[in-house]
């Protein structure tokens, strides 16, 4: 069957039919959208139209006939301003003093007919400007300084912040009258009186000041000074305040000694203060000087006697052991000798300075031992490779010490001069065969030391006579294991002339092997062992010139060249 072919104007024809069908959907769609939004709208007005009711009425009652009256009185305001322009206008023709009369008329007038207006702006105008009013009043009174005025005998002498400041001021006076001593009569003996005042905030005195005030008030002698204060206690004053701090810097000069690039501080709080001090406690240069590269205590020791210890001295002396050999720079023990000195208490100056040095320094790097595993040799094989050299690191520290004794130190730096060289050891994995059972020989010898190859004497002539068997060493022989060459029945194990300790076995056929020089027998006689069991360790014992294995082969009791047996 033939389909019928569509033309161009069929195609166009289509299409805008499936789009007139499309508008009148959508116009369909959006005529009842709207019908249903104008039907929801008219039910939510008659739900709220009650509640909208009750809100217009309020509004209608209180604030609505208010806004209404206002706006009534605005307008009767304005007509009446209108009139009173006019009649004033009229006024000015008949002079100033008609002006004058129809002024207070109209005012008066104004005043009795919006009376009502008038005291309603009154109640909302009054209660603003009373709070602007208070706070302007309260920031031009908490913006002024208050302040104390110190007095004496009525006479005004410093203005100061608080009592805190009186207080401090007073302190330091007791300070600075603390050395007198010769003069009793040099005291502070009046009592201030205080008044609040308004003060100018650059007007207060600092508490040195006041202190300069108080002691003016005095009936001592007084004269001005440098006192040094450390810790915030007075230890002495001296007439030249460059004197007091040339003699504090060289304190801290003497504690760097020649290292300059170190940095000295005291590590007490020192101050100097300028000010008025009573005659009696100036010292003088020298004697300050003393005072300050002095000690605050002397030195305590105590001589050892008969029967002391160092538990039993710390105990008497209600100290430590610790303690002691802190004081004693660590040096105390279990020798202690009668007539020994030991330090119980040392004398602490009177100037504690903390120096910060830079120290740079080298210290040996230790080098690591590597384990190469080799499964080509028996787990009883150890061979070193390469030896461990210690290598070189450069260390800068900065220290800090108090009175010359180490307090702590932070690391700057670490550097790697010369890098360390790891020891390289290389150790067997494979685990050794089964051989015959105890005591069972398998008609064939095994090397007797697996881990070590190296044969030092043969089975030949040697210093005038003839060695019997070979001597098996090597690198870190000492210790090795020495295995039996094949099953057997131990002969005898123990001491022998010449081969010190020595084990010797029996395996059948009139053959016996021998080992000599071990360092430690590990098998007793009579005992049944298997070839390759471990029978004694490589030594140095007998007639030995270093640690090995003198190993023989003994063939129906003629001792024959072993490597004619064994192989390496």
């Amino acid at each position: 069957m033939q389909l019928p072919k569509l033309t161009k104007s069929a195609c166009k024809n289509s299409f805008y039919g499936i789009l007139n069908k499309t508008t009148d959907y959508l116009y369909i769609v959006g005529v009842q959208t709207v019908r249903i939004l104008k039907r929801v709208g008219r039910r939510l007005s008659r739900f709220f139209r009650p509640f909208t009711n009750l809100c217009k009425s309020l509004y209608a009652a209180s604030i609505g006939r208010r806004i209404a009256n206002l706006k009534e009185e605005f307008q009767f305001i304005r007509e009446g301003f209108s009139i009173a322009r006019a009649r004033i206008s009229e006024a000015k023709k008949l002079g100033y003093g008609r002006v004058l009369k129809e002024y207070v008329t109209v005012t008066g007038k104004s005043f009795v007919r919006h009376k009502g207006f008038v005291f309603s702006i009154l109640n909302i105008v009054a209660p603003i400007g009373a709070i602007i009013l208070l706070g302007a009043t309260v920031r031009f009174w908490t913006g002024l300084n208050y302040g104390l005025i110190l007095a004496y005998d009525g006479k005004e002498v410093a203005a100061i912040q608080n009592e805190k400041v009186f207080e401090e001021a007073s302190e330091m006076v007791s300070q600075r009258m603390v050395h007198d001593t010769a003069d009793n009569n040099i005291n502070i003996n009046v009592t201030p009186t205080f008044k609040l005042e308004i003060v100018d905030e650059n007007s207060f005195l600092a508490v040195n000041s006041v202190c300069d005030k108080i002691i003016q008030q005095s009936n001592g002698i007084i004269e001005e000074a440098s006192g040094l204060y450390v810790n915030g206690e007075l230890i002495g004053a001296v007439k030249s305040s460059a004197d007091l701090r040339y003699m504090l810097q060289n304190v801290l000069n003497a504690a760097k000694g020649s290292d300059k690039s170190a940095t000295a501080d005291f590590a007490q709080d020192v101050e100097t203060i300028n000010g008025l001090f009573p005659t009696t406690t100036i010292m003088t240069t020298e004697s300050m000087n003393k005072v300050i590269t002095g000690t605050s205590q002397s030195a305590v020791t105590y001589t050892v006697k008969e029967g002391d210890t160092v538990t039993s001295i710390a105990k008497a002396n209600h100290t430590t052991i610790a303690e002691l050999n802190k004081i004693n720079n660590n040096q105390l023990g279990d020798n202690l000798m009668p007539g020994d000195l030991i330090n119980l208490e040392v004398a602490v100056p009177m100037m504690n300075v903390q120096l910060i040095k830079t120290l740079a320094y080298e210290v040996p790097l230790s080098y690591k031992t590597v384990t190469v595993k080799d499964d080509s040799q028996y787990t009883d094989y150890s061979k070193m490779r390469t030896a461990g050299i210690n290598g070189t690191q450069k260390c800068v520290d900065k220290v800090y010490y108090v009175n010359g004794v180490e307090q702590k130190r932070d690391i700057i730096s670490r550097t790697i001069i010369v890098p360390s060289t790891d020891k390289v050891v290389i150790t067997g994995t494979k685990k050794r065969p089964q051989y015959s059972g105890a005591g069972v020989s398998s008609g064939d010898l095994m090397w007797p030391v697996p881990s070590l190859h190296m044969i030092t004497t043969y089975f030949t002539w040697r210093w005038g006579s003839f060695h019997t068997g070979i001597d098996i060493s090597g690198g870190s022989a000492y210790g090795r294991t020495i295995v039996a060459a094949d099953g057997g029945t131990v002969v005898s194990a123990g001491w022998s002339n010449g081969y010190g300790n020595c084990v010797k076995i029996s395996h059948g056929g009139g053959l016996q092997t021998l080992y000599g020089h071990a360092s430690k027998i590990l098998v007793s006689p009579g005992q049944r062992v298997s070839k390759g069991q471990a029978i004694a360790l490589v030594g140095s014992t007998g007639n030995s010139t270093g640690p090995h294995c003198h190993f023989e082969v003994i063939k129906n009791g003629t001792k024959v060249n072993p490597l004619s047996y064994v192989g390496r």
